[in-house]
């Protein structure tokens, strides 16, 4: 039961980390959309469309294997606390994930967002 679990939160981490990447995409676009309005006509070619697209691949390619935030190692370290200590209540469960998350991820921005999570659980 627990594996089949594991593989649907695995499932559903990809499909989140896909849909955000395809959101950020359409966001550039929208934005390149709107700055070509003031891009020399003589400087906006399909050659500068397509140095664009790359240079845009390579940097979403990057922030997708940045969001890897490893669902397996996270699922068998909170286990670990639980096996360690039985009375571990959900908020320090929640902060366990967070400091986990927080140490392992690459990403900055998500780095930011775990810690304002973990002050708000530690104050809330």
């Amino acid at each position: 039961m627990a594996d089949e679990t594991l593989k649907d939160v695995i499932h559903d981490i990809e499909v989140f980390k896909e849909k955000n990447v395809e959101q950020v995409r359409l966001n550039i676009n929208n934005e390149i959309s709107t700055l070509k309005k003031d891009i020399p006509q003589e400087l906006n070619t399909d050659e500068f469309d397509l140095k664009i697209q790359k240079e845009i691949d390579t940097k979403l390619a990057k922030f997708h294997d940045d969001l890897d935030i490893k669902p397996k190692a996270l699922y068998y370290s909170l286990k670990t606390d639980i096996e360690l200590n039985e009375n571990i209540t959900e908020k320090e469960l929640t902060l366990s994930a967070y400091n986990f998350l927080e140490k392992y991820t690459k990403n900055k921005v998500l780095k930011k967002i775990l810690k304002e999570l973990k002050k708000e659980n530690k104050n809330g």
